[in-house]
């Protein structure tokens, strides 16, 4: 916490998935579900599984500081969840960007500039029939720049 008892690091990766499943609970149509740990092949679970009419789109959500940031999306996503057949290899990876100083090293070794540049580096390495069925979404949760926060921390 700061001198006037805010947050100064990023909540559980839960926490965020609960705000957004709220949140979405009041924007979708009555018969679309979206639901926590929903359960796919192999007994795997996805963030959130959102379902209309028995098909489905399994979310996996990360922080970008989680250590498996830049694969998940690969490892977890795709070849855990997309291959169940209700979701006929559909996807969504969700990351909450936090700022470049918060996230992991990238394996290509370039660090990413800003939550847009993240968008297009997680991108790249979908082949054609992944890019037209699995969507990424970056929510940049950084600090702006020069906000008051940010001045006070030194940053």
């Amino acid at each position: 916490m700061d001198s006037y008892g805010r947050p100064t690091d990023p909540r559980p990766e839960n926490n965020y998935r609960d705000t957004l499943l709220d949140d979405l609970h009041h924007r979708l149509l009555n018969d679309v579900n979206a639901q926590p740990e929903g359960q796919y092949a192999d007994d795997k679970q996805a963030d959130i599984r959102i379902d209309y009419h028995g098909f489905q789109i399994p979310i996996e959500i990360k922080k970008n500081s989680h250590r498996h940031v830049w694969s998940a999306l690969q490892n977890q996503l795709i070849e855990r969840y997309t291959r169940d057949p209700e979701t006929r290899g559909y996807g969504i990876y969700l990351l909450f960007w936090f700022g470049k100083e918060k996230s992991q090293s990238p394996p290509f070794g370039i660090w990413p500039a800003d939550a847009k540049d993240v968008k297009e580096k997680l991108e790249a390495p979908l082949l054609p029939d992944q890019a037209r069925k699995i969507s990424v979404c970056v929510i940049d949760v950084s600090r702006p720049e020069g906000s008051a926060a940010a001045n006070e921390s030194g940053l």
